[in-house]
């Protein structure tokens, strides 16, 4: 399987609120790295920030995602993350995100995001 279609199914199953272990074991390397917004964690970070989104909103839906860019072992993505919280409310993200991987394996995501203003 190529780069830009793991990236796309990992992004699908978050965006479906189906993120879970199963997901992690099968696409993410043991000695991931995830940089958000300038902060460092491992794949239980990860996991425990992805955790704590599926909590918080019932569901999500991209819109205005751009064409993937594969560059050698690199996928870069910026899409527009809508979300519904499980209290009612809504918020939209702009993401974009550096992914790479080898082997068919995440190795590195690297993202920022920011609360998108109409």
């Amino acid at each position: 399987m190529d780069n830009v279609r793991i990236v796309n199914e990992i992004t699908d199953a978050f965006a479906e609120n189906r993120l879970d272990d199963r997901i992690l074991d099968r696409y993410f390397a043991p000695d991931f790295e995830h940089v958000a917004n300038g902060r460092r964690t491992d794949l239980r970070g990860y996991s425990d920030h992805l955790a704590r989104y599926m909590r918080d909103y019932e569901r999500f839906r991209i819109s205005d995602r751009e064409e993937p860019i594969a560059a050698g072992d690199k996928v870069v993505t910026s899409y527009t993350l809508e979300g519904r919280k499980r209290d009612g409310g809504t918020e939209e993200m702009a993401v974009m995100a550096i992914w790479r991987l080898e082997d068919g394996k995440v190795k590195s995501l690297h993202e920022v995001d920011g609360p998108v203003e109409r």
